[in-house]
């Protein structure tokens, strides 16, 4: 059977699944994969750095294939959030390499527009700290935009505190966006 985390509905009532991402979603990655490339056009302040060109099948399964083979490693979490067979919204937690740092990963989210403020991004950020840390990833990090309010409430809410800021990291338009540095670290034995 294939793993389902969980189904939820969002404040605004509509009915999420979370699950893993699988190789049949890479037709519904595209598309989803775009819209932010769309959106970066319009809302400059948009915090996603990854989706500055247009995406192609080729990119799409590259990353796809990454993530299948990080999970199969069990060192690392995709959660994928459908609406139907839509894909809106995907978080993962890229555990580390070096045997130094095995019990560290890196957390990315994305959620497309329309799913933001709907308790998505907290529902995804608390699955994937769930299953990461039943890999024995407990120490979490992550990035966030200095001007994304609403994304480090969710980070707030779930444990993460901030360490630091790296000025002018981003540059989009000419203009410099701050970085805030995060982390969390789960119970674990």
């Amino acid at each position: 059977m294939r793993r389902i985390y969980s189904k939820f509905r969002t404040k605004d009532g509509r009915v999420i699944t979370l699950r893993p991402l699988r190789k049949s979603d890479l037709d519904e990655m595209v598309p989803f994969a775009n819209a932010f490339v769309k959106e970066r056009k319009r809302n400059r302040s948009l915090g996603v750095t990854g989706f500055y060109r247009q995406m192609t099948v080729g990119d799409e399964k590259e990353f796809l294939d990454k993530v299948l083979e990080m999970e199969a490693k069990r060192r690392g979490v995709s959660v994928g959030a459908f609406y139907g067979r839509k894909i809106v919204g995907h978080c993962d937690i890229s555990g580390r390499v070096s045997p130094d740092e095995l019990h560290s990963g890196l957390l990315g989210i994305v959620i497309a527009d329309g799913y933001r403020g709907t308790g998505l991004g907290s529902k995804m950020v608390q699955t994937a700290l769930d299953e990461a840390r039943k890999l024995g990833i407990w120490m979490i990090e992550l990035e966030v935009f200095a001007n994304n309010a609403q994304a480090r409430h969710v980070y707030e809410k779930a444990g993460f505190k901030e360490v630091g800021v790296i000025p002018m990291k981003i540059r989009r338009d000419g203009r410099f966006v701050d970085i805030i540095r995060m982390y969390t670290h789960l119970p674990h034995n």
